[in-house]
């Protein structure tokens, strides 16, 4: 894993180092304002801190979590809340070895987390209900800090929970804003090149618009305003972006809502793609052979393609139409500097030869040079 990075003051990230869909862990540092503990933590003598940690990440995780949990609150003994958002194994396997190692720490999750993460063997007394709680918040023992947990029903689990920091304006929501790693850098923080990402994860995991506007609504009412949002996967959001990708995402069809569209446009997309690879390869063939190969890459990797392949050819679409060909157009401008200009005409001579609509996103990028040089093509 990466090293710890302090998003804000004693808020902490670890990254996993996948590089197409990594892992997030938070660890959330409380200070000690005053000398009573609470009753959860009334056995803790003279400590700094109390000490949180959010969606603990896999087996895989753990030996450079524990350096980190040593680095920053002097070890698993001094750990005293694990949250989990839900029940994925990629969020709670590490839920029971930390339990069994942090002897005084308390598990926090929904009831429907729980009736899986009990599978783990976890002790039901080591575990309170995220819901159990008086108007949703949790006083932190021993500090004058509180959390507040935001159900984000169906986003995508039925018992989806984030937590609101009011304290440090930090808003971990679980998989909820979380996406693949479409920036070409290696980032802490989301830029504009993190949409795709975004889109794309929640085009494929996400139910519904419905459930998607539901938990924007109640990220909207927190108060005071969510200033960063700090999901599992993918990138921080910070600054103008959070309100501009939840307006995205209010937007976006996602899960079920696709299909009604895709039955409009995905399958001209289908033969537009094969039009343009065949343009591809005429035009230059080792690109053709290495756009292909990316292309066809995220078969073999462990995320659901957006795209489908039969041999060399485009099969099936499994994303909306405006995301794959977002996704296309992602590949493009990561890869292929030199030829990007020479590949998104033909991209654009493809869609408006089967009479596809042009994305905002892509018609934005096209210099008037590449509007002349399609419109001759297509004359």
């Amino acid at each position: 894993m990466q090293k710890v990075i302090e998003i804000v003051k004693g808020y902490y990230k670890l990254q996993s180092d996948e590089k197409d869909f990594h892992r997030n862990i938070y660890i959330r540092k409380f200070p000690i304002k005053n000398e009573g503990l609470g009753l959860l933590f009334n056995r803790f003598k003279r400590k700094q801190s109390i000490n949180m940690i959010m969606d603990p990440g896999t087996k895989l995780d753990l030996p450079r979590l524990e350096d980190t949990l040593k680095e920053l609150i002097g070890g698993l003994k001094n750990l005293d809340i694990i949250f989990v958002s839900h029940q994925d194994p990629d969020v709670s396997s590490n839920v029971l070895p930390l339990l069994m190692r942090a002897k005084n720490s308390v598990l926090i999750g929904s009831i429907d987390s729980w009736r899986l993460i009990k599978m783990y063997g976890v002790p039901r007394g080591r575990f309170k209900a995220a819901e159990s709680f008086i108007s949703s918040y949790f006083e932190i023992p021993g500090t004058n800090s509180k959390i507040y947990f935001v159900p984000a029903s169906y986003c995508h689990f039925r018992g989806a929970m984030m937590v609101y920091d009011p304290d440090t304006r930090v808003l971990f929501t679980g998989d909820f804003m979380a996406g693949l790693n479409t920036m070409n850098k290696q980032s802490v923080y989301a830029d504009e090149s993190a949409w795709p990402g975004i889109a794309l994860f929640h085009q494929i995991y996400m139910p519904s618009k419905k459930a998607l506007r539901t938990t924007i609504d109640l990220i909207r009412m927190l108060t005071p305003k969510v200033e960063i949002i700090a999901p599992q996967h993918g990138y921080v959001i910070k600054g103008e972006l959070v309100d501009e990708f939840l307006e995205r995402l209010y937007h976006l069809d996602v899960g079920v809502d696709i299909e009604d569209v895709n039955n409009v446009y995905t399958g001209r997309l289908v033969l537009a793609l094969s039009e343009f690879l065949n343009k591809v390869r005429v035009y230059n063939i080792i690109v053709h052979t290495k756009l292909l190969k990316l292309m066809k890459e995220s078969q073999t990797r462990d995320f659901t393609q957006p795209l489908v392949f039969m041999g060399d050819e485009v099969a099936k679409i499994n994303v909306g139409y405006e995301q794959a060909v977002e996704y296309i157009v992602s590949l493009i401008r990561r890869h292929f500097k030199k030829e990007e200009e020479e590949l998104l005409i033909l991209l654009n001579d493809a869609l408006v030869g089967l009479s596809l609509p042009i994305p905002q996103f892509m018609a934005s990028i096209l210099t008037e040079e590449m509007r002349k040089e399609v419109f001759k093509e297509v004359q």
